[in-house]
């Protein structure tokens, strides 16, 4: 009787333990990048380096009607100046229809365009960084020209710019 206890006990062990190594292991769960949202940005960091990371961007932001203003590279501009700094670039981009339904109603949303993407490589990594539209909701909130419809076009905005980030971290472009 022991003997068969003792084999059905190592069988469901031996079940067990192959069960496990179909599981991913976990270092590489913790490795995936991932978005962080705060109050005032989002920010991912991902395996690329910052033309790579930049022309995926763009190529996302306009398949998604965003038109881009600017691309700067402040690396080249600070190696201009003799001072050596990191791989950093700026893309500005505006949707227009977007800003147009919100600052209709609220011009002081002009301030905050056209929107800003900082790209930093460090060690072969890039990490993006954007300022949320919930944030410049957040500062227009007060404004009592702010419709119901600016709202929900600033909260499309902030969604739809998590998406493409979320959409980077994924490896999904």
């Amino acid at each position: 009787m022991k003997i068969f206890s003792r084999i059905k006990r190592d069988s469901h062990m031996l079940c067990l333990l192959g069960a496990l190594a179909l599981l991913p292991a976990t270092p590489a769960i913790a490795d995936e990048p991932r978005v962080t949202a705060t109050g005032v940005k989002f920010e991912v960091t991902v395996a690329d380096n910052v033309a790579t990371v930049r022309d995926l961007l763009i190529s996302q932001l306009e398949a998604r009607n965003y038109a881009i203003i600017n691309v700067l590279n402040v690396q080249e501009g600070l190696q201009g100046r003799g001072i050596e700094a990191p791989p950093l670039q700026l893309i500005e981009f505006c949707n227009l229809t977007k800003a147009y339904t919100v600052t209709s109603h609220v011009p002081d949303f002009e301030m905050f365009a056209p929107c800003r993407i900082a790209l930093i490589e460090h060690d072969g990594k890039t990490t993006v960084m954007m300022q949320r539209p919930a944030h410049i909701l957040s500062l227009l909130a007060h404004d009592k020209n702010l419709t119901d419809e600016g709202r929900a076009t600033l909260k499309r905005f902030d969604d739809d710019l998590h998406a493409i980030l979320d959409s980077l971290a994924r490896g999904g472009f």
